[in-house]
Formats: C-alpha cells, sequence, structure tokens
C-alpha cells in the first residue's frame, strides 16, 4: 500500500514537472515572438520614417526648380523691359539734374536752405547710381562706366557748402551766389555727359519740355508748308 501511495506522489510530481515546464517553455516562446515582431515592426517604421525625407525632399525640389524657372522667366522679362527703356531713362535723369538746377537757384534766391538742397541733392545721386546699373546692363563698357562716374562726380561736387581758396591759400564758404556759378558749371558737366551719351546710342538727347514742343511745333509746320506746296501745284497744273 506504502508503494502504491508513493507512486502516485512521484507521478504526481513527475507530471506537475512536466506541465510546468511546457508551460514555461510556451510563455519563453511566446514572449520571444512577440520581442521579434516587436523589433519587425520598428524596423519598418525607422525605414518608412527614413525614406519619407528623401521622397519629400524630390517633390519639394521639383517644387523648387518649377518655381526657380518661373522667377527666371519673370526676371528676364522685367530685365528685357527695364533695359530697352535706358534711353528714356537717361532723358528721365536729365529732367532730374536740370530740376537740381532749379532748386540751386532757389537756394541763391533764398527759396531754398542749404540742408534742403543736400537732402534732394543726396536723392538725386541715388537715382544716378541706379541708372549707372541700368545703363551698363543695357550697355556693359569701361568706357561708358567711366563717362557715367565722371557724371556723378560732377553733381557730387554740387554738395552745399561750395568752398574754394582764397588770395591766402586758406579755404573759404563761397556765398550762394557764387556758390550757384560753381553748382551750374558742374550740372552742365554732367548734363553734357548724359547728352553725348544718348546721342552716341543713337537717340535724340532734346529732352526738356522746351525742346519736345518746338520739336513738335516744327513737325505741324513742316506738315502745313507741305500742304501748302502740293496746293500751289494743283493751281498751276489748272491755270
Amino acid at each position: 500500500m506504502e508503494w502504491v501511495i508513493l507512486g502516485l506522489i512521484v507521478s504526481a510530481v513527475v507530471g506537475g514537472i512536466i506541465i510546468g515546464t511546457y508551460v514555461v517553455t510556451k510563455a519563453i516562446l511566446k514572449s520571444l515572438k512577440e520581442a521579434y515582431t516587436g523589433e519587425q515592426r520598428t524596423a519598418t517604421r525607422k525605414d518608412t520614417h527614413e525614406r519619407k525625407p528623401e521622397e519629400r525632399t524630390v517633390v519639394e525640389g521639383k517644387v523648387q526648380n518649377v518655381n526657380e524657372e518661373e522667377l527666371v522667366k519673370r526676371l528676364r522679362e522685367v530685365i528685357d523691359i527695364r533695359i530697352q527703356r535706358v534711353l528714356d531713362e537717361a532723358k528721365a535723369k536729365k529732367e532730374r539734374l536740370l530740376l537740381l538746377l532749379d532748386v540751386a537757384r532757389g537756394y541763391a534766391l533764398g527759396y531754398v536752405s542749404e540742408e534742403e538742397y543736400n537732402a534732394f541733392l543726396s536723392k538725386v545721386l541715388s537715382e544716378l547710381e541706379g541708372f549707372k546699373r541700368l545703363w551698363l546692363a543695357r550697355f556693359p563698357s569701361q568706357k561708358d562706366r567711366d563717362k557715367l562716374n565722371q557724371m556723378i562726380g560732377y553733381v557730387a561736387k554740387t554738395k552745399l557748402p561750395i568752398v574754394a581758396k582764397g588770395k591766402n591759400g586758406k579755404t573759404v564758404t563761397l556765398p550762394p551766389e557764387e556758390a550757384l556759378i560753381k553748382i551750374t558749371n558742374s550740372i552742365n558737366g554732367a548734363v553734357a555727359i548724359l547728352d553725348e551719351m544718348i546721342a552716341s546710342r543713337g537717340d535724340n538727347p532734346a529732352v526738356t519740355p522746351l525742346e519736345v514742343k518746338l520739336q513738335q511745333e516744327c513737325e505741324r509746320l513742316r506738315e502745313k508748308v507741305k500742304r501748302l506746296e502740293e496746293q500751289l501745284e494743283e493751281c498751276q497744273s489748272l491755270s
């Protein structure tokens, strides 16, 4: 009887060990499987995350290329329009120089202060620098660049106060009337250079309103004389 009970106890212990081993083994296999699956998912997400920026970069590159092409196209259109109008810009700058001379006359007469003249002069000089870049974009030559720099130099010399050397060798500030003479000479020199540059490119440098009006009037009179000559010829043919 004791041997039977002992056998049952041994069997129960062995069976428990076998069942426990099976459960533990199954749990370990399940954990390993989940860990492997997790690693695969992490690797997939990481790979996808690393590839997306490349795809995005490609897409952004295409968009950037399109924007650059459109930008270059528009830029060329603007440049073509601007450089084709460079002679008109030159005429406009001549008008600005003549206006600067009028402001200098106002200074000599006491209607314009020294500060006001210098402020207007600074604005004109800035406009001339922009015009120089535009002109050289249309006519890129060292000769034209030198002439433009000389023209701007003439205008820059008109900044008030105008000083000159006296008889004793010391510099003196010129009064408004004498300063106007210096300013007029400098601005006339700048205008002469601008007229020469316009004429060298095959255009008429006459741009003042009076000159334009006179040209229009001469053209109108020329057409009138032509019609009168035609009428005279008809009358002579009838007689």
